[in-house]
């Protein structure tokens, strides 16, 4: 498919920005923490990681003990503190060859989608010389992130079925499902196989090596 923007697009590959690509469960966790006596809520412990990497957003909303009425306020403080700190951050795998690659292939195209400022992933990616994105899309929808998506492809002048998105967490496999797209989850991020393998995700790999056969094949 020939687009707009001049590449012969067979394949188009969203990616998740946190988690997926930038390395921020430890900033998050001490952040989280750090918040914990002013919104009194219960702090995270190592031991406790494991387990909550295992559970849903909710679940783990219940399990520290945040109040429902203090939830909005907690969740843009959060927010506001790990954007602050995102361009420190390091990638959360070596995940550079596979991007170069795809980014001098005419036959894809390549995203980020994320709730993060596109001031903040730009200078991350170029702190850590992951340059290779054809498009960044960022903020937040009242509608969801399959919303985005589906502008996006909409966009993009692309075929939803030969989009994918490459993603950590349970809630971005049902964002693919109820955006009709493939879903690539990835076990290096916030939730853990187990719980990712029982959402049925489209595919899911280990690797950057694996990811790179999925979207290759």
């Amino acid at each position: 498919m020939q687009t707009p923007f001049g590449k012969k697009i067979s394949k188009t590959i969203i990616f998740d920005f946190d988690g997926t690509i930038a390395d921020t469960l430890d900033s998050v966790v001490r952040i989280v923490n750090d918040h914990a006596e002013h919104f009194d809520y219960k702090k995270v412990t190592k031991k406790d990681i494991p387990y909550l990497q295992g559970k849903k957003s909710r679940e783990i909303l219940s399990y520290l003990g945040i109040s429902i009425f203090k939830l909005p306020s907690w969740i843009k403080k959060i927010h506001s503190e790990i954007n602050k700190e995102i361009t420190n951050m390091v990638p959360t795998v070596n995940i550079s060859p596979l991007l170069s690659e795809l980014h001098h292939d005419e036959h894809f195209q390549m995203g980020i989608l994320t709730s993060n400022t596109q001031k903040n992933v730009r200078q991350f990616l170029g702190k850590n010389e992951l340059d290779f994105f054809d498009f960044i899309r960022t903020g937040k929808s009242v509608f969801g992130k399959s919303h985005m998506i589906n502008k996006i492809i909409k966009q993009r002048h692309v075929n939803k079925r030969e989009v994918f998105y490459v993603c950590d967490e349970v809630r971005d496999i049902e964002t693919a499902r109820k955006s009709e797209i493939k879903s690539i989850a990835v076990t290096w991020g916030y939730n853990t196989k187990d719980v990712l393998i029982k959402e049925n995700p489209d595919f899911l790999v280990n690797s950057p090596d694996e990811l790179r056969n999925i979207i290759i094949s």
